[in-house]
């Protein structure tokens, strides 16, 4: 990488964002690509002093991550209609100081169940999780023709997202976690945990009791360290289809790159990099 007067600048906005795996994910695209421009990773204090130094900095894109993806909606300039549907952005594009942001996790995440082979069309997919993640997933899987099952331990947090979601489809129900037996799960074909339970370094916990889950469901877990969560590995030894979260982080972050740059993102270097910094 040759770094000039001329490179730009790219970069993610969270806190924290010293485990995360973009930087090295994007510099790689950009020096696939030979675009002249660096990724790097920012700890603002806040998500409106993250976006002033957009413009005052000319940094050109930025990705968005916990705990900002909510908050930053109202301090753009303009959000496209996914974006303003889901209620979260995780994208930032600079055009000439106007911040367009958008959302590429919903995408991401429904790419990564369909390069498996599964359709999304008429599953029954079970959702763990109410956050900004949850409501990415959710969203997108609504509108490929998915029937929901928000699940979690919350019911007033798992309610309002739902009602949110039955306002764009009617194929949406509402689960506690502690609800839930084998009965229940005969009906799922999609597992998909969208919260941080099992992340590196609480590995040993499950967002699900795994002695629900049977050889028939497709369990797909967004967390990416470790590469092999608990709930995969239990899936795994039970037969079923499973799903990383690195690949969701892969087909996410080749979007990014293809709303930064208006070209199609060399998405090999992606998944190349991404497999050989995690094992």
């Amino acid at each position: 990488m040759n770094i000039n007067s001329n490179t730009e600048l790219y970069g993610i906005f969270g806190m924290p964002v010293r485990h995360s795996l973009s930087p090295v994910l994007h510099n790689a695209a950009f020096l696939q690509a030979g675009i002249n421009a660096v990724y790097l990773a920012f700890e603002p204090g806040t998500i409106k002093e993250a976006l002033d130094s957009m413009r005052t900095l000319k940094i050109m894109g930025a990705s968005i991550t916990i705990p900002f993806k909510v908050d930053a909606i109202e301090l753009l300039d303009e959000i496209d209609p996914v974006s303003e549907k889901i209620g979260s952005v995780n994208t930032i594009k600079n055009l000439n100081g106007i911040l367009r942001g958008y959302n590429t996790d919903g995408a991401g995440a429904v790419k990564a169940i369909e390069d498996l082979g599964i359709g999304t069309e008429g599953s029954k997919v079970l959702i763990i999780g109410n956050g900004g993640s949850a409501r990415a997933v959710a969203f997108t899987l609504l509108d490929s023709g998915s029937k929901l099952v928000i699940a979690g331990r919350n019911p007033e947090r798992v309610e309002a997202l739902a009602g949110d979601l039955k306002r764009h489809g009617n194929h949406v129900d509402t689960a506690l976690l502690s609800d839930t037996d084998g009965g229940f799960m005969k009906d799922v074909d999609i597992v998909i945990n969208t919260t941080s339970v099992g992340m590196s370094p609480d590995s040993d916990n499950t967002p699900i009791d795994c002695g629900l889950i049977s050889a028939r469901n497709t369990v797909f877990d967004i967390v990416y360290n470790p590469h092999e969560t608990r709930l995969i590995r239990e899936s795994m030894a039970k037969g079923c289809r499973v799903i990383h979260g690195i690949d969701m982080l892969i087909n996410q972050a080749a979007r990014q790159f293809e709303i930064w740059m208006g070209m199609k993102a060399p998405a090999g270097i992606y998944r190349e990099t991404a497999y050989r910094h995690i094992f």
